[in-house]
């Protein structure tokens, strides 16, 4: 009798320990994954406003890219000859360059040159049609002195870009362009007196260009395009695009909520997860970002915005769930079999595994597992372990991702340097860290001669190889702890820290030139890179970083002013 009363008090304890352990490993593992995955799920956020970032400046350097496009024929003589002279040569020279320009851009819808006089009349023309590129002559040029893309570009100075609204394109004789979403630049052409003659104007064909930014996207991305107004120009329903050309207003504060405090300019980003309307059988998290224009135009502002199914961002979670289950299972049947012979023994590794999954679900690392134990529980503990080296392996691939972005955003894409953004830091935080030090800055603006000759006879792949020697030879003559930055096109800079004296920067300078002699080898082409350099120093050639640059700038026209191939520090600039 008494063998009984002891083996049912055993077999109740058993259970109860069992129960206990039972209850747990499964809370501990519930817990463990429900922040596991709310951890994902916030590292996938911002990831995913990253990405938005990344898209945002794209737009913004693709708009650049075209600007410079514009400035480039606004200044071509035969543009200003074609507005000054009714002879035909400067015509056909620009219609040449015209047909050029569309056929290395397949973006371009039209190209064209307006005149300021006879209402505006169409000079110059090159249409995109279904049969590839057409010259617009005679009575087919139109007036266009009523369209604002005319009135308001010939009000801006020389040099400035005007930006259209995104719409639908209705102008008469728009061959491929007619009825395609559009965006108009546009860009003022000034005589030598400052008198506006005339603009240059380029259609884009967004219709192309949003193609390509979904496709350097994953493919269960979602992309949203938004105007200052809310209006949708981009959405995966196309039949929700551009609703104010059919006569109403489709808006993303109506399908988001949340964006209506984005669109009305008081806040310049908005990271949500959607559960409802379109995505209530396939949640979303969704980021968007608003962005000022910074070119006179008709919008203010734009939107962008990128939706990622929930389930791919949980999949990770999902996965590490099914480890979790069969751990946690694992462990049950373990405590089933050990409680109750072993309570107290068993009671010890339990407790040790729930406060260490509890430590990692706070954020912490799951240390003193009995990893090293050939029973059981050191085989729970391992699989802990590889759990916790699965889950940490997914948060640095997520890092990594993000440095990725990060580093794109901040570097040039074909040299490697640092770009202008990031240059612009370095030189704001060596001027602070001077201004407290008393130390001295050098900045060197490096502007390579005739290298739109290399692009124009020998291609651009040719330029591109120069850019890429240049960078190297520029990066392999300075310190480490300079700066070497591609501010753009065949604009580079050196940003000296704390130099000695004049004469070491002029010795750096000198070398940086050597340095730029030797043949650069490219297919069949021997090429040669030279270079102009102009030369500020702080504080004697400015304060802040906008005067010490603008300076060095005109230091560099003036060493090209002096015959090229040499360097001038501002001091010695002609005013």
């Amino acid at each position: 009798m008494s063998g009984s009363i002891r083996f049912g008090i055993a077999a109740r304890l058993g259970i109860l320990l069992a129960a206990v352990g039972l209850s747990a490993a499964g809370v501990t593992g519930f817990y463990a994954y429900q922040a596991s995955r709310a951890l994902l799920v916030q590292a996938a956020k911002t990831e995913l406003l990253s990405s938005t970032q990344v898209l945002t400046r794209r737009i913004s350097l693709t708009r650049e890219e075209i600007t410079r496009t514009l400035s480039a024929l606004a200044t071509h003589p035969a543009a200003t000859a074609t507005l000054q002279k009714s002879e035909s040569p400067p015509q056909d020279e620009l219609t040449t360059v015209f047909r050029q320009v569309m056929q290395a851009n397949p973006g371009f819808f039209q190209l064209r040159l307006i005149s300021a006089k006879d209402y505006g009349l169409e000079r110059v023309r090159v249409d995109r049609d279904d049969g590839g590129l057409m010259n617009v002559t005679g009575d087919d040029l139109q007036e266009k002195s009523h369209f604002p893309y005319v009135f308001d570009t010939l009000k801006l100075p020389a040099g400035a870009t005007y930006l259209s609204r995104i719409e639908i394109n209705h102008e008469r004789g728009a061959h491929a362009g007619l009825g395609k979403p559009t965006v108009i630049l546009a860009m003022p052409v000034v005589s030598a007196q400052g008198l506006a003659l005339g603009v240059i104007v380029v259609n884009v064909d967004l219709d192309g260009f949003f193609a390509q930014l979904a496709a350097e996207m994953p493919k269960e991305f979602e992309l949203f395009m938004v105007n200052q107004r809310g209006d949708f120009l981009i959405h995966p329903d196309p039949t929700r695009t551009f609703g104010f050309d059919k006569g109403r207003r489709i808006l993303v504060q109506d399908e988001f909520a949340e964006t209506a405090d984005l669109v009305a300019g008081k806040v310049d980003k908005v990271l949500i997860e959607v559960r409802d309307g379109r995505y209530a059988q396939a949640p979303a998290v969704v980021a968007f970002l608003g962005r000022k224009v910074d070119v006179k135009s008709n919008e203010e502002s734009f939107i962008v915005g990128v939706a990622q199914p929930l389930a791919t961002v949980l999949r990770q979670s999902d996965q590490l769930g099914v480890t979790m289950l069969q751990i946690v299972t694992a462990l049950c049947l373990v405590c089933i079999l050990l409680a109750v012979l072993l309570a107290r023994f068993i009671a010890r590794p339990i407790n040790a595994m729930s406060v260490g999954l509890q430590h990692f679900a706070n954020g912490g690392q799951v240390v003193d597992l009995p990893i090293d134990r050939h029973d059981e529980f050191g085989m729970l503990a391992r699989s802990f372990d590889q759990m916790q080296r699965q889950i940490t392996l997914q948060f640095a691939e997520l890092q990594e991702s993000r440095h990725e972005f990060e580093h794109l955003a901040r570097h040039d894409m074909l040299t490697g340097l640092p770009n202008r953004r990031l240059f612009q830091d370095r030189l704001d935080h060596a001027l602070a860290r001077a201004r407290r030090s008393g130390k001295k800055l050098a900045l060197l603006f490096i502007d390579l001669d005739r290298f739109k000759e290399i692009n124009d006879k020998v291609g651009h792949d040719a330029g591109d190889a120069v850019l890429k020697a240049v960078a190297t030879r520029l990066a392999a003559t300075t310190r480490e702890a300079d700066t070497v930055a591609r501010l753009g096109g065949d604009e580079f800079v050196v940003l000296l820290d704390d130099p000695s004296s004049h004469d070491q920067v002029a010795s750096i300078a000198q070398k940086l030139l050597d340095g730029l002699k030797p043949e650069i080898q490219f297919q069949s082409h021997v090429l040669h890179a030279v270079a102009s350099i102009g030369i500020s120093q702080y504080p004697q050639d400015g304060e802040t970083a906008t005067e010490i640059l603008a300076n060095a700038d005109r230091a560099m026209y003036q060493a090209k002013a002096s015959g090229r191939n040499c360097y001038r520090f501002f001091s010695q600039a002609a005013p």
